[in-house]
């Protein structure tokens, strides 16, 4: 047995989720298996919002993902077991970071430039309703890979 500490923020105040967001991945250096992932403040709608009534694309602030950002971090320094899902259907060919115990994903976007290699944080999960059903679709969406560094060979 493995017991696993993931942090949840206990605020209901948008603003102050989205200071700790500013203060702990815009404003810090973060990086997965020694790539550095870029974040910036405008990405806290995309990554906190979601669709909202009549299917409308991040309109809605999800309480559920705020809650877990600093799981991200988690992630990052290798607290919480995960598994890399390159997501080579898809357009953008992201990579998923998926744990299952935490029913959370992060994605991040490979780019490339002349400074080298890096992921963009695209966005996260925090699955609500159905969970084993929709974290069994992400699996086989996408080629399981050992290292994130697979992305860009």
């Amino acid at each position: 047995m493995k017991i696993i500490n993931m942090p949840i923020i206990n605020l209901d105040n948008e603003e102050d989720f989205k200071k700790i967001f500013v203060e702990e991945f815009v404003n810090k250096e973060i990086s997965i298996e020694s790539y550095i992932i870029k974040v910036y403040a405008e990405d806290f709608e995309h990554i906190c919002y979601e669709y909202a009534e009549g299917n409308k694309y991040k309109k809605k602030f999800s309480l559920r993902r705020a809650r877990k950002l600093l799981v991200i971090r988690e992630i990052c320094c290798g607290n919480i077991p995960y598994i890399l899902i390159h997501q080579i259907e898809r357009e953008n060919k992201s990579v998923c970071a998926l744990c299952e115990s935490a029913e959370f994903a992060m994605f991040l976007v490979p780019k490339t430039s002349d400074k080298g290699n890096y992921f963009r944080l695209g966005t996260i999960i925090a699955y609500g309703k159905q969970v084993e059903s929709k974290i069994e679709k992400q699996k086989s969406g996408g080629k399981l890979i050992k290292t994130i560094e697979e992305v860009f060979e």
